[in-house]
C-alpha cells in the first residue's frame, strides 16, 4: 500500500505538468490564427484589371512624336504599313481609358462640329460630314479640302470641347479627312497627331 502510494505521487505530478503545457500551448495557437489576415482585406484590383481589355502596347510610329508627317504616299511600303498600324492601335482603348462611350456627348458634338466646320473648308464640304466611326470610339470628319495636322483641335475648339472631354466620353481619335490627306488626332495626348495619305474614292 505504501508502494503504491509513493506511485501516485509521481503520477499526479506528471498529470499537472501535462495540464501546464496545454495551458502554455493555448495562447501560441491562438496567436497563430489571429495572426491571419481576414480574406476581406485582400485588394479589389485584380477584379478590376480583369473587367479592362488587354490592349497590346502601341506599335512604334513612323515618325518621332511630335512630328505628324504626312506620311507621303511614296514613302517605303514599310512606313506606310506602320502608319497604318499605328492609327489603328489609337482606336484601341488602353489603361484608364472609358470602357464604353457616351452616347450623349457623342451626339450633341456631333452636331457641333458639323456647324464648325465652315471657315476652316478650303473646299467643298461633302454631304453629311460628320459620323461616329470604328465602335463610336472616332469622330471622322470629311472636308473638301485642307486636312491638317491642326484641323481636328480646331475642330473640337470651335465645337465648344476639348480632346480631354472627348475621352473621358470614351471618345479616343479625332480625323479629318480630305481628296487627299487624312489626320488622326489623339485625345490621350494632344501632340500625337498623325498624317498619311489617303485619296478619297
Amino acid at each position: 500500500m505504501r508502494i503504491a502510494g509513493y506511485l501516485l505521487v509521481p503520477l499526479a505530478l506528471l498529470t499537472l505538468a501535462a495540464c501546464d503545457d496545454k495551458a502554455a500551448s493555448a495562447p501560441v495557437a491562438t496567436a497563430t490564427v489571429t495572426a491571419a489576415p481576414p480574406a476581406s482585406t485582400a485588394p479589389p484590383a485584380t477584379a478590376t484589371a480583369a473587367a479592362r481589355p488587354n490592349a497590346p502596347p502601341m506599335p512604334p510610329r513612323p515618325v518621332p512624336l511630335g512630328s505628324s508627317g504626312p506620311i507621303q504616299p511614296t514613302a517605303p511600303a514599310e512606313q506606310q504599313m506602320m502608319a497604318i498600324a499605328y492609327t489603328l492601335a489609337m482606336l484601341m482603348p488602353r489603361g484608364n481609358d472609358p470602357l464604353t462611350v457616351d452616347k450623349a456627348y457623342l451626339g450633341e458634338t456631333l452636331k457641333k462640329i458639323e456647324g464648325a466646320i465652315a471657315g476652316l473648308d478650303k473646299g467643298k464640304t461633302p454631304p453629311s460630314p460628320v459620323r461616329a466611326d470604328k465602335g463610336d470610339r472616332k469622330i471622322a470628319v470629311e472636308i473638301g479640302k485642307g486636312c491638317t495636322d491642326r484641323v481636328p483641335a480646331l475642330l473640337m475648339q470651335r465645337a465648344g470641347t476639348t480632346l480631354k472631354a472627348a475621352l473621358d466620353a470614351g471618345v479616343l481619335v479625332i480625323a479629318c479627312h480630305d481628296s487627299r490627306w487624312e489626320c488622326h488626332q489623339s485625345t490621350r495626348d494632344a501632340s500625337d497627331v498623325l498624317c498619311h495619305a489617303a485619296p478619297r474614292r
